[in-house]
């Protein structure tokens, strides 16, 4: 049953991950917004645990990404609807062209 919450997203990576260190009972996080597209809104991304430092070890602004996840609440966010994705499982996607590459980093920026 846990499957039909998952969700598959691929995109580009906006923003540099915000790492934050374990403290007390949380666990690590890393934040970040994956653009999906011209008609899809930046989305907040977070990752936890183990998969929070290889984020921040792996990605940058630019970096092209396929994620698995689930849509989760995150109150600390100040915005209208503080939906995220919680992140999963991530697979880095290789730029082929130095075509995909420039329209990758323009779709950034």
């Amino acid at each position: 049953m846990r499957l039909l919450n998952s969700l598959l997203l691929e995109g580009s990576i906006t923003s540099s991950p915000l790492y934050t260190e374990p403290a007390n009972d949380r666990p690590a996080a890393a934040r970040f917004l994956l653009d999906a597209g011209p008609d899809v809104p930046a989305m907040p991304a977070i990752a936890y645990g183990r998969l929070a430092a290889t984020v921040r070890d792996t990605l940058h602004v630019g970096t092209s990404v396929r994620l698995v996840g689930r849509l989760g609440i995150d109150s600390s966010l100040d915005a209208m609807t503080p939906v995220v994705i919680v992140v999963e499982h991530v697979e880095v996607k290789s730029v082929r062209s130095p075509e995909a590459r420039a329209y990758a980093e323009d779709a950034c920026s």
